[in-house]
Order: C-alpha cells, then sequence, then structure tokens
C-alpha cells in the first residue's frame, strides 16, 4: 500500500449534526495524496454508522466503544498515521478544498518549520469574524505567552519531528490539550502560521469550547504561569490574576488599571531582556498590541487613554496607522 504524503485524524464524539459536511470537505480537497484517519471515541448519537458508511479506499474508521477522551484519541492517531505530515480536523468544522495543499507545500518549502496553522472563518454565527493569526515562529511563540497561536483543528505538522521529540498530548489534561502542546513544542521546534483563511470553523453551543469553558481557562492558565516561571519574573497571584485577563482581553477601563497593565507587561519585556526566550521584536508586538487593546478599550470612558498610550514606551513598537489612531484619539477626546 503506498505510504500517502498527509494523514489527517478525525477525531468524533457525536458529532452527527455536523459530521456530513466535515467528510465533504475532506473529500473534496485538491491534495488527492492523504489518508484520513477517523476514531470515533465512543458515539452514542449515529455518528459512527456514518463513518461506517463513507465508500473511500483513504479512508480508515477505528470505533472506540469506550470513550477515552481527545488527548489519547489524538495520540493514538499519530500513532497510526503513515504519512510524513500529520493533520488535525473537527467533527463540526470545514476545511476549504486548498487546505491539504497549501499546507503540505508550506512544509516541503519550509524545512525548518514543524507545525503550520491557518486563518480561520467562524461559521454558525450571526456576525463572522476571521481570526488573523500571527505568521512567523518568532511571533507565534511570543502569542503564545498570552494565548495559543493556533486554530486546533487547523494545524498540519511535519510528524517526524513530533515524534523524534516526543511530543504528545497529555491525556491527564481534560481541556486545552492543543495550546499545552504547542507551548511545549515551541520550546524546540518552529510554528508558524499561512495567513490565509483554510478553515471554516463553527461556533454552536454543544462544542467543548463552549460547554467546558471553566476547564479550558485553568489549563490555559496553567500553560501562561510556565512560561512566566521561564521568564524567572516571580509573579504575585494578583500579577498572574492581572497576566490572565491581559491574555483574555479582560481590561477595565480606569487610568489606574491601564498603569497596572503597563508595568506588567514592561516588566515581561524587561524579563526577556535578561532571559532572550522570545524574539525581542516580536515580544515587543504582542506587547504592544495588548496595552494598544487596553488603551482602546477604556477610551470610550476614560479621557485619559490616548495619553496614557502614547506616552508609554510600549507604544513605540506598534504600527498603527492614522486612521486608527485618529478614531483612538476621537474616542478619548470628542466623543465623550
Amino acid at each position: 500500500m503506498k505510504t500517502p504524503l498527509v494523514s489527517v485524524v478525525l477525531p468524533v464524539r457525536n458529532g452527527l449534526p455536523y459530521l456530513q459536511q466535515a467528510i465533504a470537505s475532506l473529500q473534496a480537497q485538491s491534495l488527492t495524496d492523504y489518508e484520513c484517519i477517523c476514531i470515533d471515541d465512543g458515539s452514542t448519537d449515529g455518528s459512527a454508522e456514518l463513518l461506517a458508511a463513507v465508500r473511500d479506499p483513504r479512508w480508515r474508521v477505528i470505533r472506540q466503544r469506550k470513550p477515552q477522551g481527545l488527548a489519547a484519541t489524538l495520540n493514538k492517531g499519530l500513532r497510526l498515521a503513515r504519512g510524513a505530515y500529520w493533520a488535525r480536523m473537527d467533527a463540526d468544522d470545514i476545511s476549504l478544498p486548498r487546505r491539504l495543499e497549501l499546507q503540505a507545500a508550506y512544509l516541503d518549502t519550509h524545512p525548518q518549520v514543524s507545525l503550520v496553522g491557518a486563518w480561520a472563518k467562524t461559521l454558525g454565527q450571526s456576525k463572522e469574524q476571521v481570526w488573523r493569526l500571527p505568521q512567523t515562529p518568532q511571533a507565534t511563540r511570543a502569542e503564545m505567552l498570552f494565548n495559543s497561536a493556533f486554530v486546533h483543528s487547523a494545524v498540519m505538522l511535519r510528524r517526524k519531528d513530533f515524534l523524534a521529540q516526543r511530543l504528545r498530548y497529555n491525556p491527564k489534561i481534560a481541556r486545552a490539550q492543543d495550546y499545552e502542546l504547542w507551548e511545549r513544542a515551541a520550546n524546540t521546534l518552529q510554528l508558524a502560521n499561512i495567513p490565509k483563511v483554510l478553515l471554516r470553523y463553527r461556533i454552536h453551543p454543544a462544542q467543548v469550547g463552549q460547554q467546558h469553558g471553566a476547564a479550558q481557562a485553568h489549563t490555559a492558565a496553567i500553560v501562561r504561569a510556565r512560561q512566566l516561571q521561564r521568564l524567572k519574573l516571580g509573579a504575585s497571584p494578583r500579577e498572574l490574576a492581572l497576566h490572565n485577563q491581559i491574555s483574555t482581553w479582560q481590561f477595565a477601563t480606569h487610568s489606574a488599571f491601564l498603569r497596572r497593565v503597563e508595568a506588567w507587561l514592561s516588566a515581561i519585556a524587561r524579563a526577556n531582556a535578561h532571559t532572550s526566550i522570545y524574539d525581542p521584536a516580536a515580544l515587543q508586538a504582542t506587547l504592544e498590541q495588548r496595552w494598544w487593546a487596553a488603551c482602546r478599550a477604556a477610551a470610550v470612558h476614560n479621557a485619559e487613554a490616548w495619553r496614557i498610550y502614547t506616552s508609554s514606551a510600549l507604544a513605540r513598537a506598534g504600527r498603527r496607522n492614522a486612521l486608527e489612531k485618529t478614531i483612538f484619539w476621537a474616542k478619548a477626546t470628542w466623543l465623550r
């Protein structure tokens, strides 16, 4: 049997409502040299029967009658894969037709990169959004100090690199396993994103992120704290809480809060100057993005927001155009 270029792993757990669309999107891929490993994790809604009905020699369907959980299921998919590249897909998302082609081509032409993601456009909301993620390995690593820099179901990785580094999903972590794994991987490997929408990411009440937000937030906080420890910041509980607040874009509008944000982001920059963990330019750009967001969110209610933003050294790393600055200034002055 010919070894495929790409192994796509499609874990399914009661995904019947949208599963047919996910299957169709993979069967419509412009790159045909792939296998799809579908692992049904104890579904009870007819998902397993739908998978069994797929008549495509490239598809392998595995049924786990007793649910093993997402991390264990994905690790099994990594073990069973035969392709040089390993791609993720969720049962409620849609891969655009050239997704596998463009990601495989990227890894072919960027041998130093071990994982490539892509931008995604949301689906299922009245107002659709495009998630424009950092592109370079330096930028994605800096972003992960605050949040995952990747859409989980849009990644493709170089399988031999992850196997060589013994990088696996942690089965002890129930939620946000991807953020935890990518952060570990970024310590030794280069991870990037293609600046193009290659996935439609469905938002709906039954998805994991909607049902288990608290568990995801808990894991994310642990991953952030781990990185701050590596920076040797010695963050206090109050500072950790502030960091999580900044990471999730939850900003107060009063000046005292903005000064706390500025002090904390500046402390991160100083710590990195001593530890050299993150690329300085990439980190400064990431810090400015948070600083801009915090001050801009305050602008409608705080006339000092514009002055506080521009007086900080953090603002110098920004590449804000004249229109962005004018709107910000207007909100902080004229529109009050």
